[in-house]
């Protein structure tokens, strides 16, 4: 079961807190009108909610609805993170394979997004799974961050709280899609793999001079394969995609610094100012100046 989830809206925290049973306890029947989530940390947490039984253990993440009662069916000891939380965009997702499906290609078009640009490349809808496991040990530390802010009881505690659930929300959606997209029947492609792990790898390192030897070299691969790859996940091959990210970074330059156009091109990676003023006229169909010209008198 998967909920949507607006993230653009913060969550609103008004209880949080840990829970610790060192002996058998069986967990009370309530019916609540607001979103409980719950962490183990440690044991086993035995819930039915609306008559559906669930069997928690550690690391698993879980998401109660409201509205909804909830009892255990099965004593036993439990140590446990649990928020008590509202949200004015949050609710039952119909066809979850087509949300799976759309989160999917979100990521494809963050991955291969202008991260300069001021909106976010896609829209604010994510979604999270009812029930899942957590890998790691990364949650309890944000978790018990979360906690102590909560029971510090400092101004705006309450917001500083929401905020941190937010975050770790959006973290397990991600989490939970990675998790899909490796799922028994999904076969993963060693090409996607490798495409993604390119595309980080130019990102990072765009500015300075890179060959089709140093790709192969750093990736032990044919660059034409390589190249093939990349191409299909951002539809642009390598260097189409390198001199992007360095005329969009340069086109940011002169339009916010009064640097010398030969600087501008030495730092984002083009060193000979005139390839620099013909790739930027190439790309852009105006030259540096024209370019400079324009966005000031704007």
């Amino acid at each position: 079961m998967l909920f949507s989830y607006n993230a653009d809206l913060l969550p609103q925290v008004r209880m949080m807190g840990q829970i610790r049973y060192s002996e058998p306890w069986l967990h009370f029947s309530r019916c609540i009108n607001e979103w409980v989530l719950y962490v183990i940390r440690d044991g086993n947490l035995y819930l039915q909610e609306d008559g559906v039984r669930y069997h928690l253990a550690a690391g698993d993440f879980f998401l109660l609805e409201p509205g909804l009662t909830h009892e255990g069916y099965q004593r036993s000891a439990c140590d446990y993170y649990y928020v008590h939380f509202s949200h004015p965009d949050m609710g039952r997702m119909g066809d979850e394979t087509a949300a799976m499906a759309a989160l999917a290609d979100k990521r494809r078009k963050s991955l291969t997004s202008y991260n300069l640009d001021p909106e976010d490349p896609t829209d604010p809808i994510t979604y999270l799974p009812k029930q899942f496991h957590l890998t790691g040990g990364e949650f309890k530390a944000e978790l018990r961050h979360a906690v102590e802010v909560y029971d510090s009881r400092e101004e705006h505690y309450k917001r500083r709280t929401s905020t941190l659930l937010h975050s770790f929300l959006l973290e397990t959606a991600h989490e939970n899609l990675l998790a899909h997209s490796r799922s028994p029947g999904k076969r993963i492609r060693k090409s996607d793999v490798m495409a993604e792990k390119l595309l980080r790898y130019v990102n990072q390192n765009y500015t300075r001079r890179l060959t089709s030897r140093d790709i192969e070299e750093q990736f032990e691969g044919n660059f034409d394969y390589l190249n093939r790859t990349f191409a299909a996940l951002t539809g642009s091959p390598v260097f189409t995609y390198i001199n992007i990210l360095r005329i969009n970074n340069a086109k940011q330059l002169i339009a916010t610094t009064d640097l010398p156009f030969s600087e501008i091109g030495y730092l984002v990676g083009v060193e000979d100012r005139y390839y620099f003023s013909k790739l930027f006229r190439k790309m852009t169909g105006m030259s540096p100046s024209d370019y400079y010209k324009e966005v000031r008198s704007k």
